[in-house]
């Protein structure tokens, strides 16, 4: 034993210190458990503060205060360890109600029996991201879809472990925002300003606080929160293609009543501006003007309220209102090497799409017995208004949906043991004159059982199991159980598996009449709904390992998702078009097609060099492909728009994808850097290509100057889409198929002042 810690056990050893803390900031009274080589129990005082005195040893320590959920850590006792504790209150709104340890919390290893990530405000801002999604895709297990293209304006939408968004949550402070169109969300302009914090969780989790109409997993949006202390905030940027933002925002309590308060504007003229084109028709040549730009304005205000200690109220409202040029993205030049000023252009022409996304919700949270009663509502208004031509991705519809969610959960936490018991209800109305003929309407129901418990020193148990009822397909019960062991060396083993499911959408289910069909394409299909639609089922295993040695943490995960009948768009390859090329012969629709399997996983390593510098690499692989189809059935994947082959990737799905990142801070200089990349099959039809984000910058008192770019690299850049000079994807019965080669906006630099006062 080394010296030191043999004069630490002379003396009785070693203090273990620290602090106990809303998340807010404020000190809570709370109970410190530490078991392993000995035991030894505290309780904080007045100011959250403890100290408990420990032999030399490897701990689990346990925090835990009523209304409050658990946070659990690991620590090597030597000469003494600090932990500094923010506890999360029963009903915030977050995925997995957990307690955040701050100190080494990036080396801790995984806690939950699935996958969970947090990219927190600090890595945003160190990034220099403005958007949510720049930070989702440094993450090798999100599928970043983008139909339109890379232009920043262009629909971005998120699917983890698989193809297709639907089957991916979007939330904010769990608050459901995927809608019944296309079953997800566009983040493409959501802004990171707002946010406290982005989560994500991956497949199916026990610990997971909502229903299970979720297969790939969740992305849980956390808002900006009050703050014990107050904090302002004026952010001011400028960069290429004529960017600018504007943010400002404050955080702070007083007396009971706690605030965050954030409002901001975003323009650009875009990589594309005031670009003449040519389009030629039968009756004769026509000239338009394509663009790129967006303009966007957000507002945020989130309000608590302390009853006591225990009891709180809260109030949440956010907007995001865009409008984004889109011509340049749905156009492109009929010959790909040709794209110079007023050449022969197809497409869209001038196509502009108005976003406006409104997100309330209304909380309590109280004590009731021995445990907290949590209730939320909440309604979210998603309405896009297309103005100019017709556009070729699915977002690109006029559309109001509006959702109504209430949720009630009785929880209680004592030490590592957990138990809840919830309930929710759903309603929805989808109207879309571009679409359907009448307001499409669903209702859902869910009641959930969740538990949580050490089976001894070494292991720790999670289960739930969940009963939906939804209008448009009928019940389903669900369950998911997990385990993780402690090796007994710092690692920790986990296992899992549940059930989940996803809902057919209200515009797949939609049909008319074959004589109502709207005009057909160029083989005279037709495209439709199916009312017999059944929901998808999946079945997930999940196996993991994670360990710190020292300064670095090592972590693998494998999973494997059965998919049962999967919504898959049935296309008729062998239509051919009659005498009259404007009468449909035949129609595509959704149908229930086969099996398909979701397999891989990921390596994650992080390793701290000295106190300024902080690395992470991850290597991902995620396979999804069909292992049966109908003999008679040449299905499309709804996202890819590509056919499918048993045993073949999807396209639009790179199957493997490798993130390198790297901080640094020092006396108030910082920097990041992020790589990313990704394989071929990937979702803008590209070969293998690698984009490179950094960002440097020096904090002088209350003002930083960061200097922040995107795609340094310059990977797969340019100013249209490359009709037919995408990778081929191979088909049925044919030779591979040619797709359309999308393009990422070039390299961009913008210079970020931030005013901040505390």
């Amino acid at each position: 034993m080394p010296v030191p810690l043999l004069a630490a056990a002379a003396l009785g050893c070693c203090g273990v210190s620290g602090s106990v803390t809303s998340v807010d900031g404020v000190p809570l009274r709370a109970h410190v458990h530490a078991g392993g080589t000995a035991s030894a129990d505290a309780d904080s005082d007045t100011a959250g503060r403890f100290r408990l005195q420990l032999p030399a040893g490897r701990y689990r320590v346990v925090i835990s205060a009523p209304g409050y959920a658990p946070a659990i850590t690991d620590v090597v006792v030597h000469e003494g360890e600090r932990l500094d504790v923010a506890l999360e209150p029963a009903g915030a709104g977050k995925l997995r109600e957990i307690g955040r340890i701050s100190v080494d919390g990036r080396l801790a290893p995984a806690r939950s029996t699935v996958p969970s990530r947090e990219i927190t405000r600090a890595d945003l801002t160190a990034s220099g991201y403005d958007r949510a999604v720049d930070a989702l895709a440094t993450l090798p297990s999100v599928t970043l879809v983008k139909p339109g293209g890379g232009e920043p304006g262009s629909a971005a939408v998120v699917a983890l472990r698989g193809p297709d968004p639907s089957e991916t949550r979007i939330s904010l402070d769990g608050q459901p925002l995927n809608d019944a169109n296309t079953g997800d969300v566009d983040l493409a302009l959501f802004p990171s300003a707002v946010l406290g914090a982005v989560e994500v969780s991956e497949g199916l989790g026990p610990e997971d606080h909502r229903g299970a109409d979720t297969i790939g997993g969740e992305v849980n949006l956390v808002s900006l929160r009050p703050t014990a202390t107050p904090q302002r905030l004026l952010r001011l940027s400028a960069g290429s293609f004529g960017t600018s933002t504007i943010d400002a925002g404050g955080t702070g309590r007083i007396g009971r009543l706690g605030y965050a308060l954030a409002a901001g504007s975003a323009h650009s003229d875009g990589y594309v501006h005031d670009y003449p084109v040519t389009f030629s028709s039968p009756q004769g040549s026509t000239t338009a003007v394509l663009g790129s730009s967006i303009a966007a304005s957000t507002a945020l205000v989130h309000l608590t309220y302390d009853l006591s200690p225990r009891a709180k109220l809260r109030a949440r409202s956010f907007t995001l209102a865009d409008t984004r040029d889109l011509s340049a993205s749905e156009t492109a030049p009929l010959d790909p090497r040709d794209e110079a000023p007023n050449a022969l252009f197809a497409g869209s022409g001038p196509l502009t799409r108005a976003q406006t996304l409104h997100a309330t919700l209304i909380g309590a949270t109280l004590p009731l017995g021995a445990g907290s009663l949590s209730a939320t509502s909440a309604i979210s208004d998603s309405v896009n208004a297309l103005a100019g031509g017709v556009g070729r991705t699915p977002y690109d519809f006029s559309l109001a949906d509006r959702s109504a969610t209430t949720t009630m959960e009785w929880s209680r936490s004592a030490g590592a043991s957990t138990f809840a018991l919830g309930g929710s209800t759903r309603s929805e109305t989808l109207s879309s004159p571009d679409q359907f003929g009448e307001t499409l309407r669903e209702h859902a129901t869910s009641a959930w059982l969740r538990a949580g418990a050490d089976l001894s020193a070494q292991a720790h148990v999670a289960a739930s199991v969940v009963t939906s009822r939804w209008s448009t397909f009928g019940t389903s019960t669900d369950g998911r159980i997990g385990v993780t062991v402690d090796d007994g060396s710092g690692g920790t083993f986990r296992v899992a598996a549940g059930t989940g499911f996803r809902a057919p959408l209200l515009a797949e289910r939609y049909a008319v009449p074959f004589a109502q069909l709207p005009p057909p394409d160029q083989n005279c299909v037709s495209p439709n709904g199916n009312p017999n639609e059944r929901a998808e089922h999946a079945t997930e295993y999940e196996l993991g390992y994670g360990k710190r040695f020292g300064a670095t943490t090592v972590d693998a995960t494998l999973y494997r998702t059965n998919l049962r009948d999967p919504i898959e768009n049935f296309y008729p390859l062998n239509a051919r078009c009659g005498v009259d090329p404007t009468v449909p012969i035949a129609q595509s629709s959704p149908i229930n097609a086969g099996n398909v399997v979701y397999q891989g996983g990921a390596l994650r390593i992080a390793h701290r060099f000295g106190s300024a510098w902080f690395a992470t690499a991850e290597y991902g692989v995620n396979a999804a492909y069909p292992v049966s189809l109908p003999a008679a059935v040449s299905a499309a994947n709804p996202t890819s728009g590509s056919d499918l082959v048993v045993g073949q990737q999807f396209a639009g799905i790179p199957l493997q994808r490798l993130t390198l990142g790297v901080r640094y801070a020092r006396d108030g200089a910082h920097g990041a850097l992020n790589l990313a990349q990704t394989s071929a099959n990937n979702w803008l039809a590209q070969g293998r290509y690698a984009t490179l984000d950094a960002a440097i910058g020096k904090r002088m008192g209350g003002v930083d100057v960061t200097f922040a770019g995107t795609n340094f690299t310059n990977a797969v850049s340019g100013r249209f889409t490359r009709i037919g000079e995408g990778t081929p994807y191979p088909i049925p019965n044919a030779a591979p198929q040619p797709r359309d080669a999308l393009v990422l906006q070039p390299a961009a630099l913008r210079v970020i002042l931030t005013f901040t006062s505390r």
